[in-house]
């Protein structure tokens, strides 16, 4: 045993160390650091394009490009998890008896805050010093002392709890970190209207991961602001399990489904094209309207001479600068020659400012969109909030509140008794001595006094 406790003594002295501890937040504050430069979990490509190559290939190396998922950044986590754990087996035995063992201890050497002198006895002072001191504290005693009788009071002892809840916080949070890390998943997948997927990539492997349900997109839309560009894009999901539909919810940026722990956010969307184009075209003259389908690349006859090409389909159209959304842009050929009209389907009347005898516009139009999904799941998110909660009850405890001790001693004297107050509230000083001057004055509300209170 002798051998055992000289081998294990340096390496417990290493992990209950402040130094180790302040070593490995350092390291782990430079890691978050660094992963807010280098961007987490992309391409090779983007970091390629972004850093070079030969950078990238350290990066590789070093598992800079997934860090919270890196053996290097896992073994930090487990090294700050050992340190805290260490430091709190350590002290809590002695926390713990300090907190709620015996207590009414060093009360004889507290520092004198406050004396005050009475034209009574310390038998007659007795019943007013009990009943002040009750009212403030839980835990009061009488002793004999040998200058007289002293009443000690104290409260707040399990205060001394405070930092080894924030440790529990900590190691808690951490725990809930690895879990995080080691068991859970961050994936991807796009999801076209109408159909349903059972899988997903996941985004630091690239590889196809199958779910135990599927997820259908029943429809998507989206939203504009008056100059066109998107406001709000909604997609209402549906989950199936075992052929069954169990749950059916829309969801936007910042309001995602859950299911299961698996959390599917709306990150983007796409179109996979437009179809079923109607265009009308209507004769200043006469006001008459000419209504035609038109496919991409298909050209129509809509009057003697005149012919319309629909060139291609535009999601987001730029008109001098600003964003007007979508817009069909086609050819007019007219009398030998033609020109470009843009079509917006935001503005009907926007081909009025085209010189002309004909206007153009898109009567009716439908998409095929895909949803674009960020799907996420981390076993240990409900370890982390616990986590956080107790690292805030601990720090409110630790800051905000704290063991105080008072003794009032009461001394015979010529003509009546001396009333010495002393007290200690290490994380409020303050409150002490105030506390003391407090007392006497509510003993002399019932206890004439013969000098002031010092």
């Amino acid at each position: 045993m002798p051998a055992t406790q000289s081998i294990l003594s340096p390496v417990t002295d290493l992990f209950k160390s402040v130094r180790l501890t302040v070593a490995l937040l350092l390291m782990l504050a430079a890691t978050s650091i660094l992963g807010t430069v280098i961007p987490q979990n992309k391409h090779a490509v983007d970091y390629i394009q972004t850093f070079g190559e030969p950078l990238y290939r350290i990066f590789h190396i070093l598992d800079l490009t997934d860090m919270y998922g890196s053996w290097w950044f896992v073994l930090l986590i487990i090294l700050l998890t050992l340190n805290i754990t260490v430091c709190t087996v350590t002290r809590f035995r002695t926390t713990v008896k300090l907190s709620f063992g015996k207590g009414f201890k060093g009360f004889a050497s507290l520092p004198v805050q406050a004396e005050a002198a009475f034209e009574r006895t310390p038998q007659d002072l007795e019943a007013s010093v009990q009943t002040a001191l009750s009212s403030r504290f839980s835990s009061t005693r009488r002793v004999e002392t040998a200058d007289g009788i002293a009443f000690d009071a104290e409260k707040g002892r399990w205060t001394r709890m405070g930092a080894d809840v924030v440790h529990a916080g900590i190691l808690i949070l951490l725990a809930g970190a690895l879990v995080g890390t080691l068991f859970g998943f961050d994936g991807a997948v796009n999801v076209p209207e109408g159909e349903s997927v059972d899988a997903i990539i996941l985004r630091d492997t690239n590889e196809k991961m199958p779910l135990d349900f599927s997820v259908r997109c029943n429809n998507f839309s989206l939203s504009h602001y008056d100059t066109g560009s998107v406001k709000e894009y909604r997609s209402s999901l549906t989950i199936i399990e075992d052929g069954r539909e169990v749950l059916t919810r829309d969801i936007i940026v910042n309001k995602p489904l859950t299911h299961n722990g698996v959390t599917f956010y709306q990150s983007s969307y796409g179109s996979m094209g437009a179809k079923d184009f109607s265009f009308a075209f209507t004769e200043k003259n006469t006001g008459k309207t000419v209504t035609k389908p038109v496919h991409i690349g298909e050209t129509i006859s809509f009057a003697p001479g005149k012919t319309f090409t629909f060139d291609r389909y535009a999601s987001n159209h730029a008109f001098n600068g600003r964003s007007v959304g979508e817009a069909a842009i086609g050819t007019l050929a007219e009398g030998g020659s033609s020109k470009e009209v843009v079509l917006l389907s935001r503005f009907s009347n926007f081909d009025k400012m085209r010189k002309g005898d004909w206007v153009l516009s898109i009567a009716g139009h439908e998409h095929a969109y895909y949803t674009g999904l960020q799907v996420t799941y981390d076993p240990g998110v409900g370890l982390v909030y616990t986590g956080f909660l107790l690292m805030i009850a601990g720090c409110v405890v630790a800051f905000f509140t704290g063991h105080k001790k008072i003794r009032v001693t009461l001394t015979p004297a010529a003509e009546g008794s001396t009333v010495t107050v002393s007290g200690s509230a290490p994380k409020n000083k303050v409150w002490v001595k105030r506390y003391a001057r407090q007392l006497l004055s509510s003993i002399q509300k019932t206890m004439p006094s013969m000098v002031k209170v010092g």
